[in-house]
């Protein structure tokens, strides 16, 4: 054990942390931030620093020099590719705070351009890099005819995107934005730093040399430096494009570090220390292997679970309180299998006090009973579904029962061979009642008669399930609370995201971004509309429909009882009125034609056959027209939504005291108007 041979120890081991740590992040960057630019150009860099060092692991285990060559070619690969992937990034990065990249996209369109002939040298030619210097532990391949015209063009373009990143923070006007800009700003040295090929340069200069413990110790600290620099950059590259808030994001990145890079790298560290172990204590290696990763992988999920509240803290700090109830709430949702665990677990306790073979509950659903749980034979089943008239006996059971006795105070009502009693929820202030369901057990006299303890147990398994009956409506009540808060909250979290990074000398800009999140600007934007059409009078086409985020149907919400669903149908109806012409309905002009196409079709319902016969045209013409249709409706909507923004920026630019003209800009619809009253609502 010589200090030579401790030290390149050290250095593979770091070497394969580095490699955990850029898969890792690699993989969650294509997980979550995929369809961001800056992300997805942040994880191609990574994938190439990736084999940089996956070549110096298995440099370690190579034996000859022609495997050696072949590995540090490849190495060459990522070394040639990373400029051009780091200026990539850094116009990506530019870009994300409006700045109007311009001549620079060329420049990293030449950059790519140089970079991919110079990997393609390096693999299979001999201009940049020659033969391979083979001196275990550690080679590289000697440097050719163009290594010094590579070597400037590496520096040149890493400078170049250092600056891109700089003139980017410079553009930041918020501290928090600019404090994530200097973030990345200096984890963005890695990448140049980590990579270039310095034994190379250093032979070319003073001659080829035994490898010395000065080089591995230096690599050792630069892999440790490299390691810190891009989980920093990481952290701040996290952020980019995503709609949820700054907490969701640190937290999923902490854990998704912590349950993976981490313990892969223990298990890589446990591998790399077991023959030492091995000559201690006299096991074979496969039986101390299996111990240790085991042991490594129980112990760091379990320490994972022991330090969660530490966690929390860490990174909820202010928002700890709203976050437990959060978490206590999914807790306690009463999921309907929930429920009908619940009441299954309730009536079979029933059934066995009363000594019957069945029980049921069916709650109130409008007017009429719905059977929520059932404990029986089949027969049973059938018997109680047979029944058709519950909702009678229920009225029944409530007339007979005195309004402020308590639930199972009085004896259950006989009908149809059971026994009922009514489940009521009487509120806090014992002024009000609501009839939530009924229970139901069969009868096993003529008369109920109970004892004092049937009468005690009875009235608390009727309490439960009221209860839970009342929790259950109380619950859904919530959930659908949620369905129409979430389109809100997407829209809230769009604005939030809108504008990461301000540019101080594009003022109007962040208006434009701020106030155009809308749908009209996707390719999407004319199948979304023909969906919405097909579904006119309801369906998951409508009610799911992204024309919910258009701001004029969040402003048509008033006008439809806060029912985004009857407000995208007002919307729908208002462009179809603008589409009709003027005058009384005609079946043949020619002006009428894709009126009457998008009017018969999707609000009457008619069937295509029908209105192809009305209209006097083939239905292949008909489907030719409706898409025509379509699309004409798709633009009114457009031009509304457009009016709209207009309305907004001009309010805006008024309230911050802007001068008038800034949404001079913003395209105006024709027609700026809105009557909801000449909305269509024919029932199909």
């Amino acid at each position: 054990m010589t200090v030579t041979s401790i030290l390149n120890f050290i250095n593979v081991l770091s070497s394969s942390v580095l490699v955990i740590l850029a898969f890792s992040l690699l993989a969650y960057t294509l997980t979550y931030n995929f369809r961001n630019p800056v992300a997805r150009r942040f994880a191609l860099l990574l994938a190439f620093l990736m084999i940089v060092y996956a070549a110096d692991v298995a440099l370690d285990r190579i034996v000859t020099a022609e495997s050696a060559n072949r590995w540090l070619r490849l190495q060459w690969l990522g070394i040639a590719m990373t400029p051009a992937t780091a200026y990539l990034f850094s116009l990506a990065v530019l870009a994300a705070t409006n700045y109007r990249i311009g001549r620079r996209r060329w420049i990293g369109i030449a950059a790519l351009a140089i970079s991919i002939i110079s990997a393609l040298d390096a693999v299979f030619g001999n201009a940049i890099v020659d033969q391979v210097f083979f001196r275990p532990p550690l080679s590289y391949l000697e440097g050719g005819q163009l290594f010094w015209l590579f070597a400037a063009y590496y520096a040149l373009v890493n400078a170049l995107a250092l600056a891109n990143v700089w003139k980017a923070r410079q553009r930041c006007l918020t501290e928090n934005t600019r404090a994530r800009m200097s973030y990345l700003f200096v984890g963005f040295i890695a990448p140049g730093i980590s990579v270039f090929p310095y034994l190379i340069a250093f032979a070319l200069l003073w001659g080829p040399r035994e490898s010395g413990w000065l080089v591995l110790l230096v690599s050792i600290f630069g892999n440790i430096a490299v390691g810190f620099l891009l989980l920093l950059m990481s952290y701040t590259v996290a952020y980019f494009g995503v709609l949820t808030p700054d907490r969701v994001v640190r937290y999923r990145l902490l854990r998704f570090f912590m349950r993976g890079p981490v313990v892969a790298i223990l298990v890589i560290l446990a591998i790399q220390i077991t023959p030492p172990f091995e000559r201690i204590f006299g096991l074979p290696r496969d039986a101390i292997l299996f111990s240790i990763i085991t042991g490594v992988i129980v112990l760091s999920q379990l320490l994972l679970s022991v330090t969660k509240s530490a966690v929390d803290r860490l990174i909820y700090r202010e928002d700890r309180d709203e976050i437990a109830w959060l978490r206590e709430l999914d807790r306690r949702m009463l999921a309907t299998s929930d429920l009908r665990q619940l009441l299954e677990n309730n009536l079979l306790a029933l059934c066995e006090l009363l000594r019957v073979p069945s029980a049921f509950v069916a709650a109130v659903v409008g007017p009429d009973l719905m059977l929520e749980a059932m404990v029986g034979a089949d027969a049973q089943r059938n018997r109680i579904l047979a029944v058709t008239d519950w909702s009678d006996a229920l009225g029944r059971a409530l007339r007979e029962r005195s309004p402020a006795a308590p639930i199972g105070a009085t004896a259950p009502y006989s009908h149809r061979g059971y026994w009922l009693w009514p489940l009521v929820d009487r509120t806090h202030d014992d002024e009000s009642t609501r009839v939530l369901g009924i229970l139901g057990v069969q009868a096993r006299t003529d008369a109920p008669l109970f004892t004092s303890d049937e009468a005690r147990a009875i009235e608390t398994i009727l309490d439960r399930t009221t209860r839970a009956l009342a929790d259950r409506k109380l619950q859904q009540s919530m959930l659908a609370n949620l369905r129409y808060l979430i389109p809100d909250i997407e829209q809230m979290q769009q604005l939030r995201g809108a504008v990461p990074y301000v540019a101080a000398d594009s003022a109007r800009e962040p208006l434009t971004a701020l106030l155009d999140p809308s749908p009209i600007h996707s390719p999407e934007f004319e199948a979304w509309v023909k969906d919405a059409l097909s579904h006119y009078w309801g369906g998951p086409k409508l009610t799911h429909s992204p024309l919910m985020r258009l701001r004029v149907v969040s402003e048509t919400l008033g006008h439809a009882d806060d029912d985004p669903t009857r407000a995208l149908r007002l919307v729908l109806g208002q462009a179809l009125e603008r589409l009709r012409p003027e005058g009384k309905q005609n079946f043949t002009a020619p002006e009428w034609l894709l009126y009457n196409i998008l009017e018969m079709r999707f609000v009457q319902g008619r069937k295509v056959r029908e209105i192809a016969d009305r209209l006097a045209i083939s239905e292949s013409d008909l489907y030719r027209k409706q898409r025509v249709a379509i699309g004409h409706l798709a633009r009114v909507l457009s031009e509304m939504e457009q009016s709209n923004a207009a309305e907004a920026l001009t309010l805006l630019a008024a309230t911050n005291g802007a001068p008038p003209d800034a949404a001079d800009n913003a395209p105006v619809a024709a027609d700026s108007t809105a009557d909801l009253s000449t909305t269509k609502s024919t029932a199909p």
